[in-house]
């Protein structure tokens, strides 16, 4: 179901919460602003958004304190586009939040558009760079300088480096709790509470998203009658054994990519390519044999493909085939380029020349937003939330 459509449903499917008195206090906006913050998401036809930046509190209570002489204050940015029939005074509201965790809002912008336009301008449209990312004290090592892409591991953050870095943020904010889920979560409800129009209002999240989203449950602000959970990663409340933790995350994808392999089995000129066992074992068997012969004529392509830079060609090709599993067209190779790394003929050396060459272009292509991303955000949930 398109997401314009899941969200007019729940709009229709809610009540109108009743409504509340509206506050600028520490709210800096509404400035108008380009729909696009960046040229490569797409290009804007004018000032037809806008823009705020709300100062909230690096530490709610009951959840961290502010240390003494540290800034007791955060921004967090804002972007709404306004409903267009109507007044947008008395619209309903829809907020769209992005996932990662550490990805800031820009690349949710294009979808704030479309969904716009969908709904006819019936209702205002927000995102919010959730803290941490972007325009809301986007996290970072500054002092440290650990993550520049100058620095001798680049972006990410080898252990030899946690040290520093650690103690860069502890000077700056003390405890990191003040960029947790239930924070970032708080600064949604409260920003909802004071700075909107009181009129009935559904969130959306996809990804880690829904874990933001569901955050807000918990926290249930009354203006908030519908939510929209997209790619559900929440699961609370379920046994242990059964939570996702991101140290499961190979197990986890592993699975889906045998699932994945075994629909060669219903298809009868893929199951027609590949002996007993299909092309899983046929995978599995070239991981073993690159290991055995790195050398060899296509573990020897794998390797020296441009810019995948992996120790081994076999961790090379778990590379590049789990990065195309998860895009939808180029998981269709997947089958046909096992079956020719098998082959390994001279017919089959440009195809996978190219197949591995593109893929590797693609893991490597950085976007104008990716500056706006957070790694030690990832890191700093992920591996305690």
């Amino acid at each position: 179901m398109h997401l314009h459509r899941i969200i007019a449903f729940a709009m229709i499917a809610t009540s109108v919460s009743a409504s509340i008195s509206t506050s600028n206090h520490n709210l800096n906006g509404w400035y108008p602003c380009s729909e696009y913050t960046f040229s490569d998401e797409g290009s804007s036809i004018g000032q037809h958004a806008e823009c705020a930046v709300y100062s909230a509190p690096l530490c709610y209570p009951g959840i961290c304190e502010t240390p003494e002489g540290v800034n007791p204050e955060v921004d967090v940015f804002v972007k709404r586009l306004p409903a267009t029939t109507g007044s947008s005074s008395n619209a309903s509201n829809v907020w769209l939040l992005q996932g990662g965790p550490g990805s800031s809002s820009t690349s949710l912008e294009a979808y704030m558009v479309m969904l716009h336009s969908q709904l006819e301008g019936t209702v205002n449209v927000y995102t919010m760079d959730h803290r941490g990312t972007g325009r809301s004290a986007l996290l970072d090592c500054v002092a440290a300088q650990v993550t520049t892409t100058g620095s001798f591991f680049g972006a990410q953050i080898d252990p030899s480096e946690v040290q520093a870095c650690a103690k860069d943020l502890e000077i700056k904010y003390g405890d990191l709790a003040s960029f947790s889920v239930t924070t970032a979560a708080t600064d949604l409800a409260t920003f909802i509470s004071k700075y909107t129009n009181g009129e009935r209002t559904i969130v959306y999240g996809g990804s880690y998203g829904t874990i933001f989203a569901e955050r807000l449950m918990h926290l249930a602000p009354p203006q908030v009658t519908g939510y929209v959970l997209d790619g559900v990663a929440a699961t609370s409340g379920v046994r242990a054994d059964d939570f996702f933790y991101i140290s499961k995350w190979d197990t986890n994808f592993g699975e889906v990519g045998d699932a994945f392999l075994e629909l060669c089995e219903y298809d009868s000129d893929c199951k027609a390519r590949f002996q007993s066992g299909g092309p899983s074992k046929t995978l599995q068997g070239l991981i073993e044999q690159f290991d055995n012969d790195p050398t060899s004529t296509c573990a020897a392509l794998v390797n020296g493909t441009q810019g995948l830079n992996t120790p081994s060609p076999s961790l090379g090709l778990r590379s590049v085939l789990g990065s195309a599993l998860m895009n939808s067209y180029l998981r269709t190779f997947i089958p046909p380029v096992i079956y020719r790394l098998q082959r390994c003929s001279p017919q089959d050396y440009d195809v996978l020349a190219q197949f591995f060459t593109t893929i590797a272009t693609t893991i490597q292509a950085k976007t104008q937003d990716s500056a706006f991303e957070s790694a030690l955000l990832y890191s700093l949930i992920v591996y305690s939330e």
